[in-house]
């Protein structure tokens, strides 16, 4: 292309990225509103940059495109050579016309490609007209399937809907597996992380203990006192009433039994209403196993998706990925588990 130049956001561009947004992609957005999140979500310290490639226009000077992304290098270094990437924001200006606009949005998405040590692309929470843009562009889609635990000692639900309550323990409590709160910065033997894009114990204290606006806190699930699996939860509030939303997992999941009863223990610890999922990759046997329910989007039971703003409905999600090795997926990739309403100061 001869009318724009692609390039990293500068650190003294940023005033002019985050314009941009506000102007083109949603106003009072919360990357917008916030520059401590922008800065956590995606600012390159050792760069000196922002994880945002811009499409200048060599003659306005303006930036027409924009297209944000997030490495699983941003919360630990020693990953970045494995070159694992998540596409964010995509937005191309609709009030420009001149002979490359139709074709500077695909020019900057395939920027992408050339990041250091390329090996994955993934994008999660796709709209129609990307759907079919990764189609062609030959990536796997998919829908994130979506699993839950009911706490089966409240007889309302103000959350979930159409659930009925009467529901029994029909399992045994495993005295060999143990699921409980934990510190994470005092893990010194961390799980064995077999799944790709792969994460680390440094991943997870950076992504999720150190999250500028969201408490996250750790579950661990001991078998015979050895850690074998890390979830990254978030406890969610809405109409009076509190859901625990698995956010991540680090470790082995695949040989754990029926877990319902450690489960329940922490549901009414917690008094949430239930304890969900949203994942790819695993497969859903593992799930059942557990003690996990496989919600039907489609159906009449409903365990909502979207708090900020709060929507009573199922939710399906979208994704797209490129990889040439198992991939999986959990609601803290890419910038899905990312707080939308941010008061305006």
């Amino acid at each position: 292309m001869n009318l724009y130049s692609f390039h990293k956001c500068s650190y003294l561009e940023i005033d002019k990225l985050v314009s941009f947004l506000d102007t083109h992609w949603g106003e009072n957005h919360s990357l917008v509103l916030s520059r401590e999140l922008m800065n956590f979500q995606h600012y390159n310290a050792k760069e000196e940059t922002y994880n945002f490639i811009l499409a200048e226009n060599n003659q306005t000077l303006e930036i027409d495109a924009v297209i944000g992304f997030i490495s699983t290098s941003q919360y630990d270094i020693n990953l970045e050579s494995n070159g694992d990437y998540w596409g964010a924001i995509w937005k191309k200006r609709e009030d420009i016309k001149n002979e490359e606009d139709n074709s500077v949005g695909f020019y900057i998405w395939e920027q992408l490609f050339n990041l250091p040590y390329f090996n994955s692309l993934g994008a999660i929470g796709l709209n129609d007209m990307a759907k079919k843009f990764y189609k062609k562009s030959r990536f796997k889609l998919g829908t994130l399937d979506h699993y839950y635990l009911l706490n089966t000692q409240k007889k309302k639900f103000y959350i979930a809907k159409n659930i009925k309550s009467e529901f029994k323990d029909s399992f045994c409590l495993n005295e060999n597996y143990k699921i409980d709160y934990i510190s994470i910065s005092d893990v010194n033997a961390p799980p064995i992380v077999t799944y790709r894009p792969a994460k680390s114990i440094a991943y997870f204290i950076q992504r999720y203990a150190k999250h500028p606006i969201y408490k996250y806190k750790f579950l661990g699930v001991f078998h015979n006192k050895n850690l074998i699996s890390i979830w990254a939860v978030r406890l969610i509030t809405a109409r009076n009433s509190k859901t625990l939303r698995i956010i991540d997992i680090l470790g082995d999941i695949e040989e754990l039994p029926n877990l319902q009863n450690q489960v329940q223990k922490i549901l009414i610890s917690d008094n949430a209403e239930y304890i969900d999922i949203l994942n790819f990759g695993i497969d859903e046997k593992i799930f059942l196993s557990i003690g996990f329910q496989k919600l039907d989007l489609n159906g009449n039971i409903i365990i909502p998706t979207y708090f900020e703003p709060f929507e009573r409905r199922n939710v399906m999600i979208d994704f797209a990925y490129k990889a040439d090795f198992n991939y999986k997926i959990f609601k803290g990739d890419a910038d899905q588990d990312r707080p939308s309403i941010i008061e305006k100061v």
